[in-house]
């Protein structure tokens, strides 16, 4: 039987750069976030986990907003931590950092850029960073480039999590190619936007696909007083009910 802990914070802030757990460290939704660490331990127990996509069934679902929080926590406890913005059509990872979205992840595999210019360092949320870089319409070839297979591993040895942000399962093939580098993958649900029938949908996608479902969370709760709200429920396990 699966775990669950619910979240909610005063307000939902669309902009990716603020960072609730950052800015309101001691609030409810940062404790929960704590929570969420604390889970993704025990799921962890035996340190085989490493790189964690981070995907959901459609877009505006909060799973960026959700792994840069996580990410922030991460790098609190002393984690080396490195998020890599792998949604190449519809990237947003440089604006969490406040950055320009150049010498990224395609300029890197196209030989343009070394891999010291390709990690970036974010002093003010302690963690590494690759944005996406020069827009490319090859994106599957860059998937499965064995040059991307290479920097995963790379990072896999140098890093505590390599934390894979990744589009959606619905929209588009590529989180089923990203799925290859990771040991498994966090499913994000946004409570007032995805319909049961696709979350089914996009869940039997990813099983289908032999893709390891470490676990689910529950984005964009609405509180019963009728306060719009922006939570998380996290459980080990997908739940059809």
């Amino acid at each position: 039987m699966s775990k669950k802990k619910n979240i909610f914070a005063p307000e939902r802030n669309e902009r990716y750069d603020y960072l609730v757990t950052k800015e309101q460290p001691l609030s409810f939704t940062t404790e929960s976030f704590q929570k969420v660490l604390v889970n993704l331990d025990y799921a962890n127990i035996d340190k085989k986990i490493k790189v964690i996509e981070f995907t959901s069934t459609l877009a505006s679902e909060g799973k960026s907003t959700f792994v840069s929080n996580l990410a922030y926590l991460m790098g609190q406890k002393n984690q080396k931590i490195i998020l890599l913005d792998l949604d190449l059509r519809k990237p947003k990872g440089h604006r969490v950092f406040n950055s320009a979205n150049k010498d990224g992840l395609t300029d890197y595999l196209s030989g343009k850029v070394s891999y010291e210019k390709l990690i970036k360092h974010s002093e003010e949320f302690g963690i590494d960073y690759i944005v996406t870089g020069e827009k490319t319409t090859a994106v599957i070839n860059v998937l499965e480039a064995e040059k991307l297979k290479d920097l995963i591993l790379k990072l896999r040895e140098t890093y505590d999590y390599v934390l894979l942000d990744a589009p959606p399962v619905l929209a588009v093939s590529d989180a089923l190619y990203i799925a290859k580098h990771a040991d498994g993958v966090i499913f994000v649900v946004a409570q007032n936007n995805a319909k049961k029938t696709l979350v089914r949908e996009a869940i039997q996608t990813l099983k289908e696909s032999n893709v390891h479902i470490i676990g689910t969370v529950l984005t964009q709760v609405s509180l019963k007083s009728g306060e719009y709200g922006y939570g998380y429920d996290y459980s080990y396990k997908y739940e059809d009910e």
